[in-house]
């Protein structure tokens, strides 16, 4: 069964909320510009034109919501950049995952090959071993034929020479297959 590698990662986009954040950020500047001057003029003026305390105390007013504007968008602005900082660090996590897998997959594949070459190596060495021990077999008949002939006096001692030659191949063979 072969694994499948899996897709690289989609290109890295900007969270929404980092986009959101920044969104806000220049909204909460564009009031902090845009509220004093509508103030002012709803007001009959800034502050030197007849009406200055009241006017003052509207601009302070809009002053303070857009300044606490300002700091709630900054918090979400913090909180958006550690959260894209997790997220970094966590794709960073899974590229390492990702390399290990497919070193292993690769280690896997060469393991699996030399699994294979081993099972061949085996099975030759096996199909050895019966030829020798069918030869080993045929051998000790032999033997066994040459001590009947000998016993029942057909062959007679004077025929040892051809018995020699015999022992040592059947020694050579229980040494060959013993290893």
């Amino acid at each position: 069964m072969e694994i499948s590698r899996p897709r690289p990662p989609p290109p890295a986009r900007r969270p929404w909320k980092a986009v959101a954040a920044a969104t806000l950020a220049v909204a909460a500047v564009v009031v902090a510009v845009t509220v004093p001057t509508v103030l002012c003029r709803s007001a009959g003026g800034c502050a030197g034109a007849g009406g200055g305390s009241e006017g003052l105390a509207r601009l302070e007013e809009a002053l303070d919501v857009t300044n606490r504007s300002l700091a709630e968008a900054r918090e979400q602005r913090d909180g958006c950049r550690k959260e894209l900082g997790v997220l970094e660090e966590k794709a960073s996590e899974l590229k390492q995952a990702l390399a290990e897998v497919i070193r292993l997959e690769e280690e896997n594949k060469e393991l699996r090959t030399e699994v294979s070459r081993q099972q061949e190596q085996l099975e030759q060495e096996q199909s050895r071993r019966e030829e020798l021990q069918q030869q080993n077999q045929a051998l000790q008949e032999q033997l066994r034929d040459t001590r009947s002939q000998q016993t029942s006096g057909n062959g007679g001692p004077d025929k040892p020479s051809g018995l020699l030659p015999l022992l040592l191949v059947l020694l050579l063979l229980g040494l060959l297959l013993r290893k």
